[in-house]
C-alpha cells in the first residue's frame, strides 16, 4: 500500500499563515485574543487555530474555531472568505476519513466562487476534489478535475498550480501501476517548483514511493533519506510520520530487515494521533509481518498478521460504509443539480414574463402620455401639416423619378461591365487557345485563372442589372452559380459530386460581394485542381454563417466563411511561406480588404475560416 503526500498535507505543512502557534493554546483563550481584532483577520486566525488542532488530533476544537470562522464570513458576506473556510471543512472531512463529506464541503467552496475572480482558489478546489475520488478509489473522476484543473493552470500561466497537477497526475498513475508516466510527471512537477524557488517536499516524497513502485530501490530509498532529513531540520513530525510508513517497504526490498523494524516501530508509534489511524496501523503491522517472516520467527509473524487482519477488517467496514455514503451523496448531488436547474429555468421565465408585463404597463403609460401631448398639438399643426404634405408630395414625386431614371442608369451600367467583362473573358480564352497552341503551359494556367477571376465579377454585374436592387446582391444564388460554373470548367459530373451549400446571410451589399465572390473563386479553383485526385466522391461544403446581436446600430452583422473538402489537403508549412503563389496572395490581400482574418487548417481536407467583423452605422446614419 502507497500512502502519497497530497497537496493538501503540503499545504498544512509549507504554507506561511498569520497564526502564533505558541499563543494559540486553547479556543477560548484565541476567542479572547480575537475580541477586538477586523473581521477578516479573524477568519484566518480561527483557520489557522483549525490545523494546529488538527494536527494535534483535538478535531472537536478544529470544528469549533472553522464554525466560529463560517460565521464571521457569512455575516460579512464575503463570499471569497465563505469558500476559504468551506475548503477547511473539506479537508477536516478528509483527516478524518469521510470523503463524501469533503467533497460536499469542496462542491460549496467552488459554488461561491462561481463569479470570483480567484482564480488560484478555483484550480486548488478542483484539485482538492480529484485527490478526494483518489482516495475514494474512483480515479476516472480524480483524473477528471486534475485536468480540469491542470487546464485553467496553464490557461492562465500558473508554475505552481501547473506543479500540483501533474504532482497529483503522477500520484494517480502510479496507482494504475505506470511507473513511467509516474516518474514523468512527478520530475515536471518538481521542475517547475524549484524554477518558482519551491522546495517541492511533498512530490519529491512522492517521487520516493514512485521509485520503489518502479523497481529503483536505492533511488527510492536516497529520496525517503533526504525527505527525512528535511522533516529533521524543519521539526515537520506530520511528514515524518509518513516516511516511517513507507521506508520500510524499501528497506526490506533492498533485504535490510533490522532497519526495516526500526522504522516500522516508528511508525507504529506516530500512529498512535496521526491521521487515517486504521489503515496506517494495519499497513505497519503487515510490514512487520513480512519482517518477521523473512527473519523465519513464525510465530511473531502470527500475532503481527492478525493485528493486521483486525485493522484490515475495521478499514473495510468503514470503507464500505463510505462508499455507501458517497454514491448516495452523488445521487442526491445529481437530483439536487437537477432540481436546482428546473427552479432556474422557470425562475428566468418568471422574471421574464415580469419584465415583458413591466415594459407593456410603462409603453402604455408613456403612449397615453404621447397621445394626451398630440391631442394638444393637433389642432395647432394641422394647417401647416397640410401645406407641408404637398410640399413633400411634390418633392416625393420628383424623387420618385429621379431614382427610377438612376436605377435605370445603373441596371444598364451593369449590363454594359457585365457585357465588357464577357468580352474580356473572352479575349482571355482566345488567347489561352492560341498559348496552348505555343505550349506556354503556365501562361495557359495564368490566363484562365485570370479568366475565371473576371467571370466571377461578371456574375455579380448580372444578377445587379437582372434585379431592381442595385445596391445589394443574393450571395446564396451567387455562390450556387459560382460553383456550378467551376465545375463544369473543370470536368466534374454533377451527379457524382456531393456539395453542401448552408447561407444564413442570403443579402450582402456589392462591394463585400464581389470580395467573397473572388475568395470563393480562388479556393474552389485550388480544390478542383488540387484536392480530388485520389477522392472517388468528391465533397465540398461551404457555409457562410451570420451571428446577430441586440445592437440598433448594427449595420451588417459578423460573418463566418467556412470551406471545407474532403481531398487531400494542404501543406501548411508551404502555405505559411511568405513568398507564396499568387492565388495565395490574392486570397490573403482580399481577405485584409473585407477587413477579416483567414485561417487555414487540415481537417479530413483543407479547411477554411474567414472571420469578418460586424458593421456598425455611424453616429449619423443611426441618427
Amino acid at each position: 500500500m502507497k500512502w502519497y503526500l497530497f497537496l493538501w498535507a503540503g499545504f498544512l505543512l509549507n504554507q506561511p499563515t498569520n497564526a502564533q502557534p505558541a499563543s494559540l493554546t486553547a479556543y477560548d483563550s484565541l476567542r479572547a485574543q480575537l475580541v477586538q481584532a477586523p473581521d477578516t483577520v479573524q477568519i484566518v486566525k480561527y483557520q489557522d487555530f483549525a490545523e494546529e488542532m488538527l494536527h494535534k488530533g483535538r478535531v472537536g476544537e478544529s470544528q469549533t474555531a472553522l464554525k466560529e470562522a463560517l460565521a464571521i464570513a457569512e455575516r460579512i458576506k464575503n463570499e471569497r472568505k465563505i469558500s476559504k473556510v468551506y475548503e477547511s471543512f473539506g479537508l477536516l472531512e478528509i483527516d478524518q476519513g469521510n470523503f463524501a463529506q469533503a467533497l460536499k464541503y469542496f462542491q460549496k467552496a467552488l459554488d461561491f466562487l462561481k463569479d470570483s475572480p480567484a482564480l488560484d482558489q478555483k484550480i486548488l478546489i478542483l484539485l482538492r476534489i480529484g485527490q478526494t475520488y483518489f482516495l475514494a478509489n474512483d480515479l476516472k473522476q480524480d483524473e477528471f478535475y486534475c485536468l480540469q484543473a491542470l487546464k485553467l493552470a496553464k490557461q492562465h500561466n500558473r508554475a505552481v498550480l501547473m506543479a500540483d497537477c501533474y504532482s497529483e497526475l503522477a500520484n494517480l498513475e502510479d496507482t494504475r501501476k505506470d511507473s513511467k508516466k509516474a516518474l514523468y510527471y512527478n520530475a515536471k512537477a518538481i521542475a517547475i517548483y524549484q524554477a518558482n524557488g519551491e522546495d517541492a517536499i511533498g512530490a519529491r516524497f512522492n517521487r520516493a514511493i514512485e521509485y520503489k513502485n518502479a523497481g529503483q530501490y536505492a533511488q527510492s530509498e536516497q529520496m525517503y533519506r533526504e525527505c527525512l532529513i528535511y522533516a529533521e531540520r524543519h521539526k515537520d513530525d506530520y511528514l515524518k510520520g509518513y516516511i516511517y510508513v513507507n521506508l520500510p517497504n524499501t528497506l526490506l526490498l533492498l533485504n535490510r530487515p533490522d532497519e526495516a523494524e526500526k522504522y516500522a516501530q516508528l511508525a507504529l508509534k506516530w500512529s498512535e494521533t496521526g491521521p487515517e489511524r486504521l489503515k496506517f496501523r494495519e499497513e505497519i503491522f503487515d510490514i512487520l509481518t513480512r519482517i518477521y517472516e523473512k527473519r523465519g520467527q513464525d510465530r511473531q509473524a502470527l500475532a503481527y498478521f492478525r493485528q493486521k487482519a483486525m485493522y484490515r477488517d475495521s478499514v473495510l467496514n468503514a470503507e464500505k460504509s463510505r462508499q455507501l455514503i458517497m454514491a448516495e451523496s452523488r445521487y442526491q448531488a445529481r437530483e439536487k443539480e437537477s432540481q436546482i436547474r428546473k427552479l432556474d429555468e422557470e425562475n428566468s421565465q418568471k422574471a421574464q414574463q415580469l419584465g415583458w408585463l413591466s415594459a407593456g404597463l410603462v409603453a402604455l403609460v408613456g403612449l397615453l402620455g404621447v397621445l394626451f401631448w398630440q391631442y394638444r398639438t393637433i389642432r395647432r399643426t394641422n394647417a401647416r401639416l397640410t401645406e407641408n404634405n404637398r410640399i413633400i408630395s411634390e418633392s416625393h414625386q420628383k424623387i420618385t423619378e429621379q431614382s427610377r431614371q438612376l436605377k435605370t442608369l445603373l441596371r444598364e451600367l451593369n449590363h454594359r461591365v457585365k457585357n465588357n467583362l464577357a468580352i474580356v473573358s473572352s479575349l482571355l480564352r482566345l488567347q489561352s487557345k492560341r498559348l496552348e497552341d505555343e505550349g506556354a503551359v503556365q501562361a495557359i494556367r495564368a490566363i484562365r485563372a485570370g479568366q475565371q477571376r473576371v467571370e466571377a465579377m461578371a456574375l455579380i454585374h448580372q444578377r445587379l442589372y437582372m434585379t431592381e436592387n442595385v445596391s445589394t446582391i443574393n450571395i446564396k444564388e451567387y455562390i450556387t452559380d459560382l460553383f456550378d460554373s467551376l465545375l463544369l470548367a473543370y470536368g466534374f459530373d454533377k451527379a457524382l459530386f456531393e456539395r453542401e451549400l448552408l447561407i444564413e446571410q442570403e443579402e450582402l451589399d456589392v462591394d463585400l460581394a464581389v470580395l467573397l465572390g473572388l475568395i470563393l473563386n480562388e479556393i474552389l479553383t485550388n480544390a478542383f485542381k488540387y484536392a480530388y485526385e485520389h477522392v472517388q466522391r468528391p465533397f465540398l461544403r461551404i457555409r457562410l454563417a451570420a451571428d446577430y446581436s441586440d445592437d440598433p446600430n448594427l449595420a451588417r452583422p459578423r460573418l463566418t466563411l467556412e470551406v471545407q473538402d474532403n481531398g487531400v489537403g494542404l501543406d501548411i508549412q508551404r502555405w505559411e511561406r511568405p513568398n507564396q503563389s499568387f492565388g495565395k496572395r490574392l486570397i490573403t490581400s482580399l481577405s485584409e480588404q473585407a477587413g477579416g482574418h483567414l485561417e487555414v487548417s487540415n481537417r479530413n481536407g483543407t479547411y477554411h475560416r474567414l472571420v469578418i467583423p460586424p458593421l456598425y452605422m455611424s453616429e449619423s446614419e443611426a441618427a
